[in-house]
């Protein structure tokens, strides 16, 4: 738990040591463009993702989600989610 607020500390008051440095601020506007271009870059690639995974399958993904409503055909569809948005997360961050 003392390690844990340590580090809750220490990345309060990294912005206020960056500013202390001299270095570069960045505005709202800025911060807002980057995250709305993060989010569409984030959302095409996992489209991209879905997109591969459909294609590789020897079935249609679409009929076993939605006709067939098949649990672990959407367990794993999820599972791939989680899978690319952490390594889109990862080298976006």
């Amino acid at each position: 738990m003392k390690k844990f607020a340590i580090a809750a500390v220490l990345s309060l008051a990294m912005p206020a040591v960056a500013l202390a440095q001299g270095e570069a601020r960045m505005g709202i506007g800025t911060g807002l463009f980057l995250s709305i271009v993060y989010g569409l870059v984030g959302i095409a690639l996992l489209m991209i993702g879905y997109k591969i995974f459909e294609w590789i399958t020897p079935f249609s993904v679409n009929d076993a989600l939605s006709k067939d409503q098949n649990r672990a055909v959407g367990i794993v569809v999820g599972a791939i989610f989680i899978g690319v948005a952490l390594i889109v997360a990862a080298a976006l961050g």
